[in-house]
């Protein structure tokens, strides 16, 4: 294999392994110190912070959750490309913390994500 791309391959396979790290990093630092509550899915609606075009993505689910006897209303932070309306009604677990805005849909895709980067990653970085 030309050393060029192999290189190539080690930069990138390390790459993939640091993204993984941070995607999880990211998600138990949302989820550290929060508890696992049930909530229910009142909309799917444009994320406040992202683009007003149409199909640019960034919807969210709001959702309706009871912590210390209040009624809160709070957005996911998933983020999807189509309206997901279809949800609205359905329950779901969220991990909630009073210090943060959004809430955490608890769900493995995180996980799955960052396995199969990882995976790809250490592929990458055994390759000669």
């Amino acid at each position: 294999m030309p050393v060029g791309l192999l290189i190539f391959y080690r930069l990138l396979g390390t790459a993939l392994l640091v993204l993984a790290a941070a995607v999880l990093w990211e998600k138990y630092r949302t989820v550290r110190g929060a508890q696992l509550l049930p909530g229910r899915i009142l909309q799917c609606r444009k994320a406040g912070s992202t683009s007003p075009r149409n199909g640019a993505g960034g919807y969210r689910y709001l959702v309706e959750l009871y912590a210390d006897g209040e009624r809160l209303e709070r957005e996911t932070n998933d983020s999807f490309w189509f309206d997901r309306s279809d949800r609205t009604g359905k329950s779901v677990l969220v991990w909630y913390n009073p210090a943060r805005p959004l809430v955490e849909r608890k769900s493995p895709g995180t996980e799955v994500l960052a396995a199969g980067m990882a995976l790809v990653g250490v592929a990458l970085l055994l390759l000669h």
